[in-house]
């Protein structure tokens, strides 16, 4: 047996001396990194920097908004491709040899943590930024805000992940119906990206998508691993476990901070601002700019608001954005020069922006000298705002009139609405609902459409909204809000309220390069020539309404609205008063076409009016020829036609506020106008019809007053029955009223069922006085 001397046993015991001490030295600079990395989030990345010596490397950003939709993926490669190909290229003129970097940026809108991306799209965009195309530049996935749903795949698809310390990547499940359990091929694909790119752990990527799964974290001599639950046991045996614990439990799905990304692994650097991304990849934070020029091919035009916008020029310049858009315009510049109008209007162009995919269409608003009121939510809503350096965009200078009246106290008096609706009188009072209104519909549609907050929003439109700079005391994000929206906040105590951008006496008025310190525009520009050289744009397209489009609105407009619907009652008037298919009938046809077309192109008309409308059209006929003097079938079919025109007229069916009762009070005086005009025109038409030289011929001129009175006298005492059975000859047009020939004598008959031809042989089928019933004889 060998034993050891007491020398060797004084070496093992020296050597298992220095192995705890080199241990200990070991474990205590592993937890000064994690404990910097904690206390410090926005200097992680200085962390783990390279050192400040050493060459800075060249890079690029792209932004990649979510949610994409269907297609949006599309533009995003070309963008991507496009860029790649610049770096690479500038990457041989240097002779640098290192790998360019492309960082992604994931940026969130709508105010949902970038939920709603379609997983078909989303994957496409995974698959190419790991395919070999790719790989001679390193894709970085920036996430300095919370990400959620199907994004999560595209930028696990990415070479490393850089992130704010709070914000959170995970629940990819988000996207997928609640009631369902996550499809294999989704989570298949998941698990694909993950084992090809090896930037996140398979398990974490697994455990971000599917609830169903249990993912344990376990330490072992070769480190710290993750495993799902089924993959436990075969590695346990083959190696020693030390410690395991649940890491996402089964019915969850995972979703992890900066801080927590960075302390299992696939998160490289902490980074909430672009400095901090700089150094942490050795990079000029200047490449890290958006640069326009390289994002696509630009199919641009421009669109101009100027002037008065009222719901008319809304509808025009909606026209134009969707047939421009479908026309494959990819670049949508909108130069705003107005005060203001009417804010619904102004809303309803804001959202129709704002709705748009970002990733597919980009939006520019440029404003030149001032956007005020509602055309300054026309310009927020766009995805960039560029402005003249001395260009103003603030409240309208009639809303901060109001706004100052309220804070004198003043007692509300009618006055010229300047800003909002230059032609119509209204008080503050109606006014200020009218803004609460307004500020109703930014804080539940359009702020959650932009990055913008929703009070910054309504400060442009109400005067007692104060903004200022609020900061976040953890990732170092800035927002302008009001204090009750940084009140209304999820993590309302990690705010800290800065400077205000106003003075609170004072209504709020940026000139361009104020906005542009704010971060609220985007950039400044001198002059036309300059914003084309900011974007690399040939040959914009400039469009304006044609004129059709100037026609339709010329139509839609109540005076000639009133006129087209007096037109096409009177001309139903003057076919029912003369036989067969004349004039009236080819001008009611015309008038009632052109009131239905405008409306429809205005986009307050639909096929519900349309129907409405015939349908009320036939309902009248057959009370007229078929079953005259029911009733039901008159008054049913009377009402249609009157809720039709009502409501062809208007975007609603019941208001819900006072702008829209406005809306259907006009409405209806333009329905009620028309009738009072057509009663007026039926008695003249009546009284000087039959003289008319032209329809002298068509119309029976009634008979002198003593022969009426003669005629009527005679109907009084006139006893018809004996006729019955009797056959004569239809001397006019039986429709149903006419007159026939029968047993020798004229009468005024009234044909059952089918109106009947001149010269049709008839029977009499029934006679009560001077009523006789006829129909065609067989």
């Amino acid at each position: 047996m060998h034993r050891m001397t007491k020398s060797n046993v004084r070496n093992v015991a020296q050597a298992s001396w220095w192995r705890v001490l080199l241990l200990q030295f070991a474990l205590a600079c592993l937890a000064t990194e994690l404990t910097q990395a904690q206390d410090h989030p926005a200097g992680g990345a200085e962390a783990a920097a390279p050192p400040a010596d050493a060459k800075q490397g060249l890079a690029t950003l792209v932004e990649v908004k979510l949610p994409l939709g269907s297609g949006g993926e599309a533009p995003l490669k070309q963008i991507i491709t496009r860029a790649r190909e610049r770096l690479i290229a500038e990457a041989r003129l240097r002779g640098d040899g290192r790998r360019p970097i492309l960082v992604l940026d994931f940026v969130p809108t709508g105010g949902a943590e970038g939920t709603g991306s379609q997983f078909e799209t989303v994957l496409s965009l995974a698959r190419f930024l790991e395919s070999r195309e790719m790989s001679d530049v390193k894709t970085v996935a920036w996430i300095p805000r919370t990400i959620r749903g199907h994004g999560v795949l595209a930028a696990i698809a990415c070479e490393e992940i850089v992130m704010a310390a709070d914000a959170e990547l995970g629940d990819a499940s988000a996207d997928e119906p609640a009631d369902q359990a996550v499809s294999r091929t989704v989570v298949e694909a998941y698990r694909e990206i993950a084992d090809a790119k090896r930037t996140i752990p398979v398990a974490l990527a697994v455990g971000m998508i599917d609830p169903a799964v249990e993912v344990v974290q376990i330490e072992s001599e070769e480190g710290v691993r993750f495993l799902l639950r089924d993959e436990v046991e075969a590695f346990r045996a083959d190696n020693e476990v030390i410690n395991e614990s649940i890491l996402v439990p089964a019915g969850s799905v995972a979703r992890f901070t900066g801080r927590e990304g960075r302390q299992f692994g696939f998160v490289k650097y902490l980074g909430a601002e672009k400095p901090d991304v700089a150094k942490a990849l050795s990079t000029p934070v200047e490449s890290l700019e958006v640069n326009q020029s390289l994002l696509a091919d630009w199919e641009p035009v421009m669109i101009t608001v100027r002037g008065e916008i009222t719901p008319g020029v809304v509808s025009q310049l909606s026209t134009l954005l969707n047939d421009n858009v479908a026309g494959g315009a990819n670049w949508i510049g909108v130069r705003v020069d107005s005060v203001g109008g009417d804010l619904d209007a102004c809303i309803t162009l804001a959202n129709q922006l704002a709705e748009l995919d970002p990733n597919a269409v980009r939006t520019v608003a440029y404003v030149p000298v001032e956007a005020k009121g509602g055309a300054a939510l026309i310009a927020l809503a766009c995805d960039q705002l560029v402005m003249a350096p001395d260009a103003a965009i603030g409240i309208g200078p009639y809303l901060a009139e109001v706004g100052r009246d309220d804070n004198r106290n003043l007692p509300p008096q009618p006055r010229r609405r300047r800003g909002f609706k230059p032609n119509d009188e209204e008080d503050p009072a109606a006014l200020r609902a009218s803004v609460a209104s307004a500020e109703i519909s930014l804080r539940s549609s359009l702020a959650a459409k932009t990055d913008r907050s929703w009070s910054l929003l309504a400060a442009m439109i109400d005067p007692k909204i104060e903004l200022f700079q609020y900061r976040h005391k953890e990732s170092g994000e800035t927002r302008w809000m009001s204090p009750e929206e940084a009140s209304e906040l999820r993590d309302a105590g990690n705010w800290t309220q800065g400077a205000a951008l106003h003075a609170g006496n004072e209504p709020l008025v940026l000139r361009g390069t104020e906005a542009l310190d704010a971060g609220i525009a985007f950039q400044t520009v001198d002059g036309f020539d300059q914003l084309e050289r900011l974007y690399g744009l040939n040959q914009v397209a400039f469009v304006e309404p044609n004129w059709a489009m100037k026609l339709v609105h010329a139509l839609a407009s109540p005076g000639l609205a009133t006129f087209l619907l007096m037109l096409g009652l009177v001309g139903m008037y003057i076919e029912m008063k003369t036989p067969g298919v004349g004039v009236g009938g080819v001008v009611a046809a015309l008038a009632f076409l052109l009131f239905f077309w405008s409306k429809s192109l205005e986009g307050t008309a639909t096929s519900l009016e349309i129907v409405m409308f015939i349908g009320g059209l036939v309902l009248m006929l057959i009370e007229i020829f078929v079953v005259p003097g029911v009733g039901v079938f008159g008054l049913t079919g009377g009402l249609m036609v009157i809720f039709s025109l009502v409501l062809a007229s208007q975007t609603f069916t019941f208001p819900r506020s006072g702008a829209e009762m406005d809306e259907m009070r006009r409405s209806m005086s333009v329905v009620v106008g028309a009738g009072i005009g057509v009663i007026g025109l039926a008695i003249a038409l009546r009284r000087f019809l039959p003289k008319a030289p032209l329809f002298n011929r068509l119309v029976l001129e009634p008979p002198p007053p003593e022969e009426r009175i003669t005629l009527s006298h005679r109907e009084a005492l006139a006893d018809y029955s004996h006729l019955v059975g009797v056959t004569g000859e239809a001397m006019t047009d039986l429709r149903p009223g006419g007159r026939a020939l029968v047993g020798g004598q004229l009468l005024d008959v009234i044909a059952e069922g089918i109106p009947l031809d001149r010269g049709t042989s008839v029977i009499v089928v029934e006679a009560h006085a001077n009523r006789v019933l006829v129909r065609a004889a067989t």
